[in-house]
């Protein structure tokens, strides 16, 4: 498998230098973490699956010191034995209170049983403790900037402890006291004393309901209009906020400036992905700003995520990578909390994969680990692709996710399992091919073609016919296939051409596809159709015949809906108000793109100048006889979007017969280091340009 991957700088370390070790051993963090996932479901259940019928708030407050307190024994903020005896006994606290309501709801016997296992844990983690010396202290290194990749901060501060939140009991009615009873009267004269005693006991007027509402108001007076303030000048100046304010006004400035690099760092179609490396050190240098702050800030980033108002995916992606900096299990226990809290929101839960992806947690693979047992299958595969991802999941736990149930954890782990050897591949391969999900149908072929499966090309072959997913086999085939599959994909696509197979024509570099493209521009067809036979002559000839054309409106936003009609007279626009009417602003300007000219007479000139040279049975990419070299350096300065870099890769993996990690969702300069380190290997494998020839690479 691929080695094992955590691209950051240790607390205080040099550039590349590995975390320090921990100083408690493996199987009381095992232990610990268990006892953590026991009683995070727990707290969870109590959120989310009981009902009211008492009050929860004593329970919930108790299960955040029993959180509380196994943090501090992983973390060592005290002593750890200490600390998990005070674990156990806020679990007990919580355990009697939801014992004596568990025949009030259902739900509380569940979190009974959860309490219960997570006391056994402890139990063990106890034991285990006992026989571990203890180790005094470490004092923080010190803080020190991030550059180019993340760095991992250790913060002095008291340990984070999510906010268990639970219905509060309805307030007890306020209800007067009820007057002494009075006698029946049985004369004249104990009736009237009767009547007396009730007129002593009724209410005032002003006391009776509604009385207030009754009175009459005072008679408002308006006040005078404040003149106006001279320029440059407030009349009223609010109050001063004092310093935790100002931290964490300064906290929420560094989260947004980090969910909003995430989200625009991954460069477009024609810019180079070094372009990204600028917002990369802007979004390290908001992740120091809050190192730099310390405690305050760091206890304020979960809350900028629990009372949000939409769970954006944005804030999942800027929390998980602000949390995954800074040492210690609480901090990535944070970002853990607000992905079980989603609803189970796919956007939500992929965006805090992809900065899992990314930070330098030392305690990652515990995490992840413990995410794996989870019930829900989106925040399995999460944790399956992350473990993957970074080169920590072991065979055994690919193939167990690769046999999972659930369609999306086999179909991310078939993924990954295909770029090493298994001997269980094959098996796992034909019996997804057979399943009915399209996601998981779409990674057996992925595996197939990587893993040099002997039934690749009529398995693709056969998914070209198909409706569904048929352009990604067709993809899939031109990368892995051979000659044969070559000229099979190409005699498909032009006898029913659609987008999927002519994208998939220029993948195969074909040189005798390049007149049937040219033909397929002078048609009187389908715009995207001839844009895509465009893009595929630019992939194989390289020639560079790129133009800047309008993109329509609709094409880049919908049109707002019209304001209703109120009655208002309606506002004009600035334009109107600022601009003298003999002088309007021009329109704006459309918006431009760079595509390849879609003029067949252009390609047509470009074909008979240029390419008299080529061998028509032979392959070419970007103008050059096909070799993994030349793939290799569309994958480092081709215009290329995301995707097809992607795809760059797993030609290289096909054509090579080799695995080197690589991802474009990788910091630069983690990508420059795979590039670097594909060279070797691509020049070796490099030795018949212009062919479709690839070494044997068995799944098994």
């Amino acid at each position: 498998m691929s080695f094992s991957y955590l691209p950051f700088v240790a607390p205080g370390g040099q550039d590349g230098q590995p975390s320090a070790p921990a100083s408690m051993d493996l199987l009381a963090h095992d232990t610990l973490e268990s006892a953590h996932a026991a009683l995070r479901r727990a707290a969870l259940s109590l959120e989310h699956d009981v009902e009211p019928v008492t009050d929860l708030t004593g329970p919930a407050r108790a299960l955040e010191r029993a959180l509380g307190a196994i943090y501090d024994a992983f973390d060592g903020r005290a002593d750890r034995i200490a600390a998990v005896r005070d674990a156990m006994a806020e679990i007990d606290i919580v355990a009697a209170a939801v014992g004596g309501a568990a025949g009030l709801d259902a739900g509380l016997a569940a979190v009974g049983e959860r309490l219960r296992s997570a006391r056994g844990w402890l139990e063990r983690a106890e034991a285990r403790l006992a026989t571990v010396p203890p180790a005094p202290p470490l004092d923080p290194p010190p803080i020190l900037a991030s550059r180019d990749r993340p760095r991992l901060h250790a913060v002095p501060r008291a340990s984070l402890v999510p906010r268990i939140k639970v219905p509060e009991p309805p307030p007890a009615e306020l209800v007067a006291k009820p007057p002494p009873p009075i006698a029946r009267p049985k004369t004249f004269e104990e009736l009237k004393a009767a009547v007396e005693a009730l007129k002593k006991q009724a209410p005032a007027p002003g006391a009776l309901p509604g009385a207030a509402e009754a009175r009459p108001l005072p008679e408002r007076r308006d006040e005078p209009a404040a003149p106006p303030a001279p320029p440059g000048f407030a009349r009223e100046i609010g109050a001063a906020i004092d310093d935790l304010a100002f931290l964490r006004a300064r906290t929420r400035e560094c989260f947004e400036e980090v969910a909003m690099v995430g989200m625009q760092r991954a460069p477009l179609l024609g810019d180079p992905f070094r372009g990204a490396l600028i917002l990369e050190r802007r979004m390290l240098a908001a992740i120091d700003v809050i190192a730099a702050i310390g405690a305050p800030a760091l206890e304020h980033v979960p809350r900028l995520v629990a009372e949000a108002p939409v769970k954006d995916p944005s804030l999942a992606f800027a929390s998980a990578m602000v949390l995954g900096c800074f040492a210690g299990r609480d901090a990535l226990a944070a970002a853990e909390h607000a992905l079980l809290r989603s609803d189970r929101d796919r956007a939500f839960i992929d965006e805090l994969g992809a900065a899992l992806k990314l930070v330098p947690h030392e305690l990652l693979p515990l995490a992840l680990r413990g995410l794996l047992r989870e019930p829900e299958p989106l925040v399995r595969a999460m944790a399956i692709d992350v473990l993957a991802y970074r080169g920590l999941a072991t065979e055994d736990e690919l193939v167990a996710a690769a046999s999972d149930e659930a369609a999306p954890v086999a179909a991310r782990a078939l993924h990954h399992l295909a770029c090493g050897p298994s001997q269980r591949l094959p098996e796992l391969i034909q019996r997804a091919v057979a399943a009915e999900d399209p996601a998981l149908r779409e990674a057996a072929w992925t595996a197939m073609a990587l893993s040099d499966h002997p039934h690749a090309s009529i398995a693709l072959r056969g998914a070209l016919e198909g409706t569904e997913g048929g352009d990604a086999a067709a993809l899939l085939l031109a990368i892995a296939g051979d000659e044969a599959d070559a000229r099979h994909l190409v005699a498909r696509a032009f006898e029913a051409p659609r987008r999927g197979l002519i994208a998939a024509v220029g993948w195969t570099g074909a040189a005798s596809a390049v007149p049937l493209l040219i033909d397929l521009l002078e048609r009187d067809g389908d715009k995207a159709v001839k844009l895509t036979a465009a893009y595929a002559l630019e992939r194989i000839t390289g020639a560079e015949m790129w133009e800047e054309v309008a993109v329509e409106d609709e094409e880049i936003a919908v049109a707002d809906p019209p304001d209703p009609d109120v009655g208002e007279p309606r506002e004009l626009k600035l334009a109107q108000l600022v601009s003298d009417p003999r002088d309007p602003p021009a329109a704006p300007a459309p918006e431009l793109v760079e595509q390849p000219t879609v003029d067949a007479a252009r390609w047509r000139a470009f074909w008979m100048e240029r390419c008299q040279g080529w061998d028509l049975g032979a392959r070419y990419r970007r103008g050059r006889p096909y070799t993994p070299e030349v793939v290799l350096d569309e994958l480092d300065a081709g215009r290329v979007t995301p995707a097809e870099r992607r795809h760059l890769q797993r030609e290289l993996i096909v054509r090579t017969g080799h695995f080197v990690r690589f991802d474009p969702h990788d910091f630069v300069v983690v990508q420059e280091e795979a590039i670097a380190a594909w060279r070797p290997i691509a020049a070796r494998a490099s030795g018949t340009p212009g062919r479709w020839t690839r070494p044997r690479r068995r799944a098994g």
